[in-house]
């Protein structure tokens, strides 16, 4: 499915006849993670996107996940984000409100310095209060992850890439978009760390696909209590 995919997105690279328009953007955010048990974490998340380099604001958005490991190859996810978006096209702009629920089972594993993983996740996202026509963004997203141990080094390269499908089974036109990313977790003193990265968003199978150059930067402040019952 890998290839299958990467090939797909390769030539549509190739068949474009179009200049792809392109979009910069930052990504900048705050996470607080509260580890209740060995098994179970809560986090709450805020974030703000703009456009441009922070010329133009884009969305920002409050999320709240809950995690469960009940092997330590496995996790379990759930979780809600209220999402703000700007909408400046077209005649009708303003702001944009939504409600996302997502799920998800991600795997894990080691091979001597590398740490590899795979999520699936499906998110249901909906447009609140809109009367005509509402937006939605329902998805199954399928994420591969690795991270490789530099000895002696606080920023061990972290890559990822994500593969976007369409809630549409049958629809062989359902994978839409993919996002590629490179970056690095800075742990500092303390329960504080600091995650830098360099993403790449692109549209698949259209003609004049859309992509983004995104730089996001992300506070986190972890709570591991010493002693538990």
């Amino acid at each position: 499915m890998v290839l299958s995919c990467a090939l797909t997105y390769a030539q549509n690279e190739q068949n474009s006849n179009q200049e792809d328009r392109q979009s910069i953007e930052s990504w900048n955010g705050a996470k607080l993670s509260y580890e209740i048990h060995k098994k179970v974490d809560l986090t709450a998340e805020v974030q703000v996107r703009l456009k441009s380099v922070g010329e133009t604001y884009k969305s920002f958005f409050v999320e709240f996940q809950g995690e469960y490991q009940p092997f330590s190859f496995l996790d379990l996810g759930l979780g809600y984000r209220n999402f703000d978006k700007l909408d400046d096209v077209g005649k009708k702009q303003g702001h944009d409100k939504f409600d996302r629920l997502y799920g998800f089972l991600q795997t894990k594993t080691s091979l001597d310095r590398f740490d590899f993983g795979f999520r699936v996740m499906h998110q249901v996202k909906n447009q609140r209060n809109a009367l005509e026509m509402p937006k939605d963004n329902t998805r199954w997203r399928y994420k591969f992850f690795s991270r490789f141990d530099i000895p002696n080094w606080s920023f061990d390269p972290r890559m990822s890439v994500e593969f976007f499908m369409l809630d549409e089974v049958l629809s062989t036109n359902a994978y839409d978009k993919i996002r590629f990313s490179l970056g690095t977790k800075k742990n500092l003193k303390g329960p504080n760390s600091l995650s830098f990265k360099y993403l790449y968003q692109s549209e698949v199978q259209v003609k004049n696909p859309l992509s983004y150059h995104i730089l996001s930067l992300k506070y986190e402040y972890s709570i591991r209590p010493d002693k538990r019952e």
